[in-house]
């Protein structure tokens, strides 16, 4: 099975693949652009070139890893924002300039993202529950050190500020460094190189499932509609009454991915 993700929360889209086409299933480099606009147009394997298909782009569907590749792109921004708020915190220590900056961690981008955020792995879910308690002082820090400055203590405010800088926001900075790497880490789909003799190439796909006996006569003709249904031969109903379509692959690698939404 080749695993792919729909639209829908939760929901799991699987494609079988004949066996006896398969001829090897080999982990994707972490920096391969594996769909979308810049997918790339060849998968390395073995030292040469082969044709590579997107599943996700040529089914038109998610990636059971788009959360983590949304968060790749989030992450780094967001850290940024925590600079920038300490810089404009500074400022406003230093020159009495009126504070902007969002005060309650739940109103700033990353607060408002992350106390909706829920995620299926255990590991991400560990990491990002660190976040709350610096996250939360960091933000407490304008309020009490503009009200020291307010008060005539800016020279003690200063003095707290950099100490805050160099634990708080440091273990802030760590945190969002750890979670980068994490989703990255995460992030693993494979290449699985499919050979019928005559044409080869490299299906772009989340991962292997299972190895399956299909009992005869479990093909039904596919009557579908739409750019999923045209890229099967069939739908295969398994025992306990599971339907999975058989991809038809030589018609991936004989027609140019479609252009991405």
């Amino acid at each position: 099975f080749a695993r792919i993700h729909p639209m829908q929360p939760d929901a799991t889209v699987q494609g079988m693949l004949e066996l006896a086409d398969v001829r090897y299933v080999a982990p994707m480099p972490k920096d391969f652009a594996a769909s979308g606009a810049d997918c790339a147009e060849h998968f390395v394997f073995e030292g040469g070139p082969l044709a590579y298909v997107s599943l996700w782009d040529q089914l038109q569907l998610n990636s059971e890893y788009a959360e983590y590749a949304e968060m790749q792109a989030m992450l780094p921004q967001r850290r940024q924002d925590h600079l920038d708020w300490m810089t404009a915190l500074e400022d406003s220590i230093r020159s009495g300039a009126p504070f902007a900056k969002a005060r309650d961690p739940r109103q700033c981008a990353f607060g408002q993202w992350y106390y909706t955020h829920s995620s299926h792995d255990r590991r991400l879910n560990l990491l990002l529950g660190q976040f709350e308690q610096p996250h939360a002082m960091i933000h407490a820090l304008a309020d009490r050190l503009l009200g020291m400055a307010e008060g005539g203590q800016s020279g003690e405010a200063l003095a707290a500020f950099d100490e805050a800088q160099h634990t708080t926001l440091a273990t802030l900075m760590r945190l969002f460094d750890s979670a980068q790497e994490l989703v990255v880490e995460l992030q693993r789909r494979v290449a699985v190189i499919v050979s019928d003799g005559e044409a080869t190439c490299a299906l772009g796909a989340d991962g292997v499932r299972d190895i399956v006996d299909v009992p005869t006569g479990a093909l039904k003709p596919n009557i579908g509609h739409g750019a999923a249904s045209r890229a099967t031969t069939g739908l295969i109903i398994l025992d306990d009454r599971t339907v999975i379509p058989m991809l038809n692959w030589r018609l991936f690698c004989a027609a140019p991915a479609p252009a991405a939404a």
